[in-house]
């Protein structure tokens, strides 16, 4: 889980919870977002693929793929939000 800062603005949003489980590059955590939400995390140093968002930032590729299919797609999970730490970046999905 963040610390500083990032945890206080991650605790402004959303609550924590218990680890749901991970893979050979992320964990997945319970979230509430004072409404519906879950939390991906996904270590920086797991990333393989980077992309390039509209505004120029550079981003994993999952979050730039997300970002161009979660509006407008009922099939896919949306990506609400993401927050990049110094040792890995969140997502927070629908």
């Amino acid at each position: 889980p963040p610390t500083g800062k990032a945890q206080e603005a991650l605790q402004e949003w959303h609550r924590l919870g218990s680890l749901l489980g991970h893979g050979g590059f992320h964990s997945v955590f319970t979230a509430m977002r004072l409404s519906d939400s879950s939390i991906k995390r996904v270590p920086r140093d797991r990333i393989q693929h980077w992309g390039e968002l509209p505004d120029s930032t550079s981003a994993p590729l999952e979050i730039v793929r997300l970002a161009k299919v979660s509006r407008g797609c009922a099939a896919v999970i949306q990506l609400l939000e993401w927050l990049e730490l110094p040792d890995s970046f969140l997502l927070v999905l629908e």
